[in-house]
């Protein structure tokens, strides 16, 4: 049977059977930023993907991405559009549907939009009831069309209860569960619950986790993170990521770093090259185990998560900074090579417990340098601090015994056993892996052997604030690995931290360039960052 690869479980790929979701009752429920709609067109993709016929009704002509890959037609007031309203017979449509690439419904422009879709959908819903042949209807904005108070389309009411006998699917999608028709939401057998804050819709979703009550990070959940429960989890509600998108998400909300750059913005002079540069530029391939959209291309660009580059590699000889021979006259440094080199970072949630008297968990962030585990920085440019680089590879116990040992004076064995609560054999073991690593010193109070710590703890920097990723394409000569696992963040985390769970582990790629300097007989490797232009340091190891 075919399966929809929605996302990933953890490290494994969370699928589902396509006829679970083809003919039965499904909410995908999110708040505004929660990734409902990127979900959508997920959801989508997969379906195109899978040949399942189905008709999406676009309410703010957020989809038409999906031509970009799949064959659709797309219905609607632009000149975009395949079809326009007033321009085709209904019923001629209707009955060609299931028959043809699915409908894309754009009502972002249409005058009476209630009118159109349900004339369209009640003679689809006659034709699916003749054939008896699957068909998926997906709604968004379904509080517009099927509220808990006001007028609603009765067709949704029809295809809600009695649909499935028939084949006919339905999908309804809402940024307010509270406000949809509880009648047709409680008929969703599968769910997708994203990110809520309002406490009425915290409420109305209770329905889907009975016995176990609302989870506590259903508050903090980060964009593209959802509970599957129902139908798609029938064991456990299941916390899953949803992967990337092949085609573009017309949903994006426009950023003011989108607009090109005025003069009186840039942050650099541009002098002209002293030489001309040969500039090799390829983009890079996916790395096992990374979350990537599934690309039919042949080619090594594969695409990950990640920023655009705002710099282009033609205009990095222009920017970077050379030196001379001499401090003011002497002969200048020559541009000898620029390479694009996208770096792996991590960005990195941690649940962490709040709270006094009434205790929640709140989802904080920061940046880890994939390569080597420092934590990284963006101001005016990408900056790589001391993190943890030098805990990783140790486990939560070690990390604890730094925690127990002042660098400032000696402890026994004794001492720190008992300050963490565990035996003097398993301290004597663990402190020997220590030493080795140098971060524990040992040294001898008459007969007792005694350590203190030699290294700080890092200071990690956390807070609220996500990073908006989009799809970049990169090659496979142009990523640096990533080195750091997820395992042993997760045992850093537990170790540095009291009461601190890692959430999430998003590797994505951030644009760098390497450039190389000649002058005379030296050469020297300088690194800029490919959003702002400036000059890395310290240097990327």
């Amino acid at each position: 049977m075919p399966l929809l690869n929605l996302g990933w479980r953890e490290d494994e790929p969370f699928q589902v059977d396509a006829d679970t979701v083809a003919t039965g009752r499904t909410c995908i429920l999110g708040a505004s930023g929660s990734g409902k709609s990127y979900t959508v067109g997920v959801l989508c993709e997969e379906l195109c993907r899978n040949k399942v016929p189905f008709m999406l009704i676009d309410t703010e002509g957020e989809y038409s991405g999906l031509k970009e890959k799949y064959e659709a037609v797309r219905i609607g007031d632009d000149e975009q559009c395949d079809l326009k309203w007033g321009e085709f017979d209904v019923q001629d449509l209707a009955s060609r549907a299931p028959d043809i690439p699915p409908l894309i419904v754009d009502l972002s422009e249409a005058d009476n939009p209630r009118e159109k879709i349900g004339s369209l959908l009640s003679r689809i819903y006659r034709e699916i009831s003749t054939r008896r042949t699957p068909y998926l209807v997906i709604l968004e904005e379904a509080d517009k069309f099927v509220p808990q108070a006001g007028d609603r389309l009765q067709i949704f009411d029809e295809i809600a209860r009695r649909g499935r006998k028939r084949g006919l699917g339905l999908v309804i999608c809402t940024q307010r569960p509270s406000l949809v028709d509880k009648n047709i939401l409680s008929q969703c057998g599968n769910q997708l619950i994203g990110k809520l804050v309002i406490n009425n819709d915290l409420q109305a979703v209770s329905q889907f986790f009975p016995g176990r009550g609302l989870p506590e990070q259903l508050t903090t959940l980060t964009r593209g993170e959802f509970y599957a429960t129902g139908g798609l989890s029938p064991i456990a509600p299941a916390r899953i990521k949803i992967r990337t998108r092949e085609t573009s998400d017309g949903g994006i909300t426009p950023k003011l770093a989108d607009k090109p750059k005025l003069k009186a913005y840039e942050t650099f002079t541009r002098l002209p090259p002293k030489t001309p540069v040969p500039v090799a530029v390829e983009p890079l391939p996916a790395k096992p185990g990374e979350r990537i959209a599934q690309n039919t291309d042949l080619s090594t660009e594969k695409e990950h998560l990640g920023l655009q580059p705002l710099i282009n590699a033609s205009e990095v000889p222009l920017i970077v900074k050379r030196e001379k021979s001499f401090m003011i006259f002497g002969e200048e440094e020559v541009v000898a090579e620029v390479k694009s080199a996208w770096r792996p970072i991590v960005k990195v949630g941690v649940s962490v417990k709040v709270g006094v008297v009434k205790k929640r968990f709140e989802t904080l962030f920061f940046l880890l340098d994939g390569v080597t585990g420092q934590c990284v920085e963006f101001t005016d440019k990408l900056v790589f601090r001391e993190g943890l680089n030098r805990l990783i590879g140790l486990s939560a116990l070690q990390i604890e015994l730094l925690r127990a040992l002042p660098p400032d004076s000696d402890s026994s064995f004794i001492e720190i056993a008992g300050r963490i609560g565990v035996s003097d054999d398993m301290v004597r073991k663990e402190i020997r892996l220590l030493e080795k690593r140098r971060l524990v010193r040992a040294s001898r109070k008459g007969r007792m052997k005694m350590f203190r710590r030699t290294a700080d703890l890092p200071r990690v920097k956390m807070d609220k604030r996500e990073i908006e990723l989009d799809a970049v394409n990169v090659s496979e000569k142009d990523l640096d690995g990533i080195t750091v696992k997820k395992s042993e963040v997760k045992e850093v985390i537990e170790g540095l931290f009291d009461q601190h769970n890692l959430e999430s582990f998003e590797p994505f790629s951030y644009p760098l360039y390497r450039v190389k300097l000649l002058l005379g007989q030296k050469s020297r490797t300088v690194w800029i960052d490919g959003r702002t232009g400036k000059n890395i340091e310290p240097r990327p190891a």
